[in-house]
């Protein structure tokens, strides 16, 4: 009888472990966050040093871009080419700075690609 009740036990445990490991990631959640923002920078490569800052008239429309991004797919070990090759750096109002490629993003330590709206046109114009 106490075998029976230590196995209950173990698979109780076990199936316990398994449906927290399984938590999904909200795929309609924005990742970057797009209130507060004073300033937004991107860095291409291999330019990575040489950043292209937002200018002011810009600012709302490449935000409101910026808020489009979501997760979408889980990335392989290697990423596609070209992933990454832009990248924004964007600091809130409270001085925290945020950096991340435009291609992926990492949630619990898990890449994942992201899709967005279509660039606006005005970030063609800062990029050249």
């Amino acid at each position: 009888m106490k075998k029976w009740i230590a196995l209950v036990l173990a698979l109780v445990c076990v199936l316990g472990l398994v449906g927290c490991s399984t938590s999904k990631v909200d795929k309609n959640t924005q990742v970057f966050k797009t209130e507060n923002i004073t300033r937004i920078t991107f860095y291409t490569l291999p330019n990575g040093d040489n950043g292209f800052e937002v200018p002011s008239e810009y600012m709302a429309e490449i935000t409101a871009w910026l808020g489009s991004f979501t997760i979408d797919g889980k990335a392989d070990k290697a990423l596609a080419p070209g992933s990454n090759s832009v990248s924004v750096e964007i600091e809130y109002a409270d001085g925290t700075i945020v950096k991340n490629g435009l291609s992926t993003t990492k949630v619990d330590g898990v890449t994942y690609y992201m899709k967005h709206d279509d660039a606006p046109e005005c970030y063609f114009v800062i990029l050249e």
